[in-house]
C-alpha cells in the first residue's frame, strides 16, 4: 500500500491520527481518575462509574483502528521532543502576558487608576520568565 499517499497527503493523514490518538489518551488518562492541580485550576472529570468504563471501552476500540489503519498506510511513531511544546505554550503564554498589562485592559473599560502599580510589574516578571524558560529548554 506505499504509493496510496503522496507526501503530503501522508503528512496530513499522520497529523490527523497523531492528534486523535493524544486526544483518545489524555480523555482516557482522566477517565482513569487523573487530575491536574494548579493554583488557579483544578482539573477532574466527573462521571458515573458506568459512563467512565463505557467512554474507555471506545477509547480503545478507537485506538486498534487507529493502529490497523497506520499499519495499512505504514505509518511511524515519530519522535517528539517536548521541548518543543513547552516553548510553543510558553511563547504564547508570553504574548497573552504582554496583552495583559493594565494599558492594553482599556479595550475591556475604563482601568483604575493604580491597577497598573499592582498589575504591570508582576505581569512583565512572568512574561519575562516565560521567556526565559523557553529558551531554557
Amino acid at each position: 500500500m506505499d504509493n496510496l499517499l503522496n507526501g503530503s497527503q501522508h503528512f496530513s493523514i499522520f497529523v490527523t491520527l497523531r492528534t486523535l490518538e493524544e486526544q483518545l489518551r489524555r480523555a482516557d488518562a482522566w477517565l482513569q481518575g487523573e487530575e491536574e492541580h494548579g493554583r488557579l485550576y483544578h482539573r477532574a472529570l466527573t462521571l458515573p462509574p458506568e459512563r467512565r468504563a463505557a467512554a474507555r471501552q471506545q477509547i480503545a476500540e478507537a485506538l486498534r483502528l487507529l493502529d490497523d489503519l497506520a499499519d495499512t498506510l505504514a505509518l511511524e511513531a515519530e519522535k517528539d521532543d517536548a521541548a518543543r511544546h513547552i516553548r510553543a505554550g510558553l511563547s504564547e503564554s508570553w504574548a497573552n502576558l504582554c496583552d495583559a498589562r493594565s494599558e492594553k485592559l482599556r479595550r475591556y473599560g475604563a482601568v483604575h487608576p493604580q491597577l497598573s502599580r499592582v498589575l504591570d510589574r508582576p505581569i512583565e516578571r512572568l512574561a519575562e520568565a516565560a521567556l526565559a524558560i523557553a529558551a531554557l529548554v
